[in-house]
């Protein structure tokens, strides 16, 4: 399920009281109902270091402040309170009537100033509804500022100084975020409704806000389940850098989640950037094949290959026994991954192989289980579901020579002349065994040869402590260069992307 926050607690606008007289909090808390009225009461504090230390961690859209208190005053509070939280709607309340309070109040952009001994239930609701309403007409105004300016740098011509759309100079390289929620497959059937775009992306700015203060960026929804992040970066980077994509990841990860992330490389005029933006549109689909949560780079992601859905739909409605069921899917499986179909594509093919699945398993071995079929959103968690109930169908067996052969490639897979040994071991020619494996298996004596040193190679790369020429001559390898293209082909990463991680 989408991790969105709950619709009570999302339409509720959040308060936060300072002041150092319990007996005044005691009595704003007991003035109004707050959550009868559309807030909520998020925390309150005694001074102003302690506010700014839980509205760091608690952030609020409303916070009510008396002036004179110890340690740090009102004043000095919002002053603070201004530079960790711009976006904050701030009242005064003070039991001193004092003209240069009142001036320094207006100078810091607070809302009202009130005398506490004025107060009352009314003049209270009032003064917050006014400053709710302020708050959202400020949050619709920087949204349509950020999308222009965002709109700006990507379609208008080529004149633009990308230091006229907020960047701090126009020398900087600048790098694009896609982040897509990945909608789980009983989303995706039952057509769930979305959450109005103005308010999710006021949710959205408030989640970035605490980034902003170390990134210079800009934001783009594209959709409540698609948003674009153009980030300021050195030009020297090969890609957006990994400890903002991962602080990204975590800042929204209660907004988005299940979340993919495509990043650029950094480009180093617009032109670039404008054709990095066109490429990530074209492939961002290719988010559903990897983890969620994975901060994936766009060189990841290869042109999708023909697919042909009707094809696979028919072949998949016409299962009609367990061996079938085993074979078929494991055929679809493999077909999907290689040409990389967006989800609308293979959809009505997924629904078939759930339904055949679920048809051709005993009912005493069904259980409760087969319904997380539901919240699947990535091919992973797609292949694993299959898989975890295809061992519930007779597999099909080897017979004790292919068995054999496999475990000779496993142990001797690093060899030159493996195959030709294999031969002489069992005395027996090449083609033939070839054949028999193929029959078998489905895959030639080259072919699992190859598969068993990419398993071999992806092993030794994990473990960090091999240059990737070494890890590819311990697997038999002797081009670095063929290594990385045949490394690519089967696991859609290079070997240096695995010896870089965190990005997998």
């Amino acid at each position: 399920m989408r991790g969105v926050m709950t619709q009570t607690e999302s339409s509720l606008c959040r308060v936060f009281l300072v002041d150092d007289d319990l007996l005044v909090l005691d009595d704003l808390r007991d003035l109004i109902d707050w959550e009868a009225e559309g807030f909520i009461l998020t925390g309150t504090a005694g001074n102003g270091e302690q506010a700014l230390k839980r509205l760091a961690q608690t952030p609020a859209d409303l916070v009510l402040v008396d002036i004179e208190m110890p340690r740090l005053n009102g004043l000095a509070f919002i002053r603070q309170l201004r530079r960790q939280d711009p976006q904050v709607q701030t009242l005064l309340l003070t039991a001193f009537s004092r003209f240069d309070y009142a001036r320094e109040a207006v100078s810091l952009g607070v809302y009202n100033y009130i005398l506490k001994h004025e107060l009352t239930a009314a003049g209270l609701l009032e003064n917050l509804r006014g400053m709710r309403e302020q708050g959202e007409r400020q949050r619709a105004s920087r949204y349509l500022d950020e999308q222009s300016r965002f709109r700006q740098l990507l379609f208008t011509g080529d004149h633009i100084d990308i230091s006229d759309v907020g960047f701090s100079s126009p020398h900087s390289g600048i790098g694009l975020v896609c982040l897509r929620h990945l909608p789980s497959f009983h989303e995706l059937i039952s057509f769930k409704a979305t959450e109005e775009t103005d308010h999710f992306f006021a949710q959205l700015q408030q989640a970035l806000q605490p980034l902003r203060k170390t990134a210079v960026f800009l934001v783009f929804l594209q959709s409540v389940n698609e948003c674009w992040i153009a980030v300021e970066a050195d030009p020297q980077l090969a890609s957006v850098p990994y400890e903002f994509c991962t602080a990204l990841r975590k800042s929204l990860e209660n907004i988005l989640a299940p979340m993919g992330l495509l990043v650029s490389p950094v480009a180093q005029d617009l032109s670039e950037l404008r054709r990095l933006y066109r490429e990530m549109n074209e492939r961002q689909n290719q988010l559903f094949y990897f983890p969620e949560q994975r901060i994936t780079l766009l060189h990841e992601c290869p042109d999708a290959m023909p697919y042909e859905a009707s094809d696979w739909e028919i072949q998949l409605a016409q299962i009609d026994t367990q061996a079938s069921l085993c074979q078929t899917s494991t055929a679809f499986l493999n077909a999907i991954d290689q040409a990389r179909p967006a989800l609308p594509q293979i959809l009505l093919a997924v629904k078939l192989l759930l339904q055949k699945l679920q048809k051709r398993t005993r009912i005493s071995e069904l259980s409760e289980d087969f319904s997380a079929w539901k919240t699947i959103c990535t091919y992973p968690a797609l292949c694993d579901f299959v898989r975890r109930w295809l061992p519930l169908q007779p597999q099909p067996q080897t017979s004790r020579k292919t068995d054999f052969m496999i475990r000779y490639l496993q142990d001797h897979c690093a060899d030159e002349n493996v195959l030709d040994d294999l031969s002489q071991t069992l005395q027996m020619n090449r083609e033939y065994l070839s054949k028999l494996l193929k029959k078998e298996t489905g895959m030639t004596l080259a072919q699992m040869l190859l598969d068993l040193r990419l398993q071999k190679a992806m092993r030794l790369l994990k473990q960090k402590n091999l240059k990737i020429y070494e890890a590819a001559r311990q697997c038999g390898f002797h081009s670095s260069q063929y290594f990385a293209i045949v490394f690519y082909k089967k696991y859609h990463v290079y070997p240096s992307d695995v010896l870089k991680e965190p990005y997998v």
